[in-house]
């Protein structure tokens, strides 16, 4: 059944899609049993040379599970670059995946050609890849960006870290070697027969977008790891196609986030709990000297609440028994195992500034633009009332002009906004949520909750060309909630 025909057949278009059990979905996750982690985690290796490939192969995961998968270099996540500013990265794309595909350097600021507009995709062969390293240190990551198709592949394996040094950063003495773990969190469903599977339904694909039931912690479920009683870097990334997580530690311990989508905080900030979208990245730092009586400490996505929309929407919501704002249930990710080899590390104080940065101010903004992100009859998702088209200019902003961009979610759902080319600073959002710790410095994806208005400032100085923004909820942005920016 196509688009048009499910919303009109379940009726006034929205009303059916608010039921329950869909919006609940968006944010709830029913776990198979992980009170025994089973599988030591894996860390992605470091990308040799400069070839990229794109294969598939039927993988099994943690022994039990089967994936029609897709692969970057025959690895699981991808394989990790890293690099330092100033560097220049070259690498030759292969795509022998069967379909179009092209890759996104998320939240990298590169040329049009080289950012993976749609428009660019090929369906075999290669594509070269050639831009400078001008970005702050960061902790960034790449994946396919063909229309419509880019949830399954995603969600089939095809993504990897693109992890960014500099100067400012090194002089810090972060946490590196062992005591640094990159970590990709991921949803995945699993039948009866242990395969995972990729079939949304038409509801799914329209509103909640695709949630799994097994958690995936760089390809593995269930995963441990074996840490020191020292404190370790956890640069965490929600690759998920639509799920949000509230990362936390079981005992309710505290952490340390240092980072955020663009890299270092102005200033570090403790919390014992950390909201993450699907696109959004956070560095932290954890003390696993405090745990080393309880000989374990799991990290587990905390129990959090949706927003319920007000108007028609909300009404329509009410009706049919949605009353109040939807729970996030508490699940579990993976678990550190600590170890008794060496002494305890004293806890590390970090200096009170991390990183010098020079945010635009309001006074700065050359206009103000409102991006509305509504649920239309007949249409589903659409930004300022429009699905996407390959090459129709929906914003055009004048290169270095700085802007105010607020995010206005009428619909029912939370939409995880991506802009690409820019990094942006997340200046208010209405009601009562507030501000988080990685709203504190740069930012490219932004979650807005239902009903929320949020507005981020942004200076557009990436090279004049076509660019997209768009939700990151995976099935959202393949059904048309992306539009074209042009930076003239």
């Amino acid at each position: 059944m196509d688009r048009k025909k499910f919303l009109k057949y379940t009726g006034a278009g929205a009303g059916f899609l608010l039921a329950p059990s869909f919006v609940t979905s968006c944010v709830n996750a029913s776990t198979n049993d992980l009170d025994d982690y089973e599988y030591p985690l894996q860390i992605p290796g470091t990308l040799e040379g400069d070839q990229l490939r794109a294969s598939r192969s039927d993988l099994v995961i943690g022994d039990q599970f089967t994936l029609d998968g897709l692969q970057f270099n025959e690895a699981l996540p991808g394989p990790t670059v890293r690099i330092k500013r100033g560097e220049r990265f070259r690498v030759q794309f292969h795509n022998n995946i069967g379909q179009e595909s092209i890759i996104h350097w998320h939240g990298m600021i590169v040329p049009p050609d080289m950012d993976g507009h749609p428009k660019d995709v090929i369906s075999e062969g290669s594509y070269s890849y050639d831009f400078k390293i001008n970005q702050r240190a960061g902790t960034y990551w790449y994946h396919p960006h063909p229309h419509r198709i880019t949830g399954p592949q995603v969600y089939r394996g095809l993504a990897g870290f693109f992890i960014v040094t500099d100067d400012e950063e090194e002089a810090l003495n972060l946490p590196s070697g062992e005591f640094e773990l990159p970590l990709v969190i991921q949803d995945r469903r699993i039948d009866s027969s242990g395969r995972i599977y990729y079939n949304p339904s038409m509801p799914e694909q329209m509103m909640t977008g695709y949630l799994g039931d097994h958690i995936l912690v760089n390809g593995v479920p269930s995963p441990y790891h074996e840490v020191q009683p020292q404190i370790y870097r956890l640069r965490l990334l929600n690759g998920s196609n639509a799920r949000i997580y509230n990362i936390a530690f079981r005992n309710g311990n505290p952490f340390t986030v240092i980072g955020s989508d663009g890299g270092l905080l102005p200033n570090p900030v403790e919390t014992n709990e950390l909201l993450l979208a699907p696109g959004e990245r956070a560095d932290i730092l954890v003390d696993f000297s405090k745990e080393v009586d309880e000989k374990s400490a799991e990290l587990i996505s905390k129990t959090f609440s949706v927003p319920s929309n007000g108007g028609m929407m909300g009404n329509m919501s009410q009706m049919m028994g949605q009353g109040g704002p939807e729970q996030g249930s508490e699940f579990p990710l993976m678990e550190f195992r600590i170890g008794n080899e060496g002494e305890s590390s004293a806890s590390a104080e970090l200096p009170r500034q991390l990183s010098e940065i020079s945010f635009p101010s309001e006074e700065d903004a050359d206009r103000t633009r409102r991006i509305a992100l509504d649920m239309e009859m007949m249409n589903g998702h659409t930004i300022n009332g429009r699905l996407f088209e390959m090459l129709r200019v929906d914003e055009e902003v004048p290169k270095g002009d700085t802007e105010i961009w607020e995010f206005i979610n009428n619909s029912a759902v939370p939409h995880p906004m991506h802009i690409h080319a820019v990094q942006f600073k997340v200046l208010s959002r209405s009601g009562n949520r507030g501000l988080i710790p990685t709203e504190t410095g740069w930012k490219d994806t932004v979650l807005v909750m239902p009903g929320e208005r949020v507005r981020v400032i942004v200076t557009f100085d990436a090279p004049k060309g076509l660019y997209v923004f768009h939700c990151h909820n995976l099935e959202h942005e393949d059904s048309g909630m992306m539009a074209n920016l042009e930076i003239v």
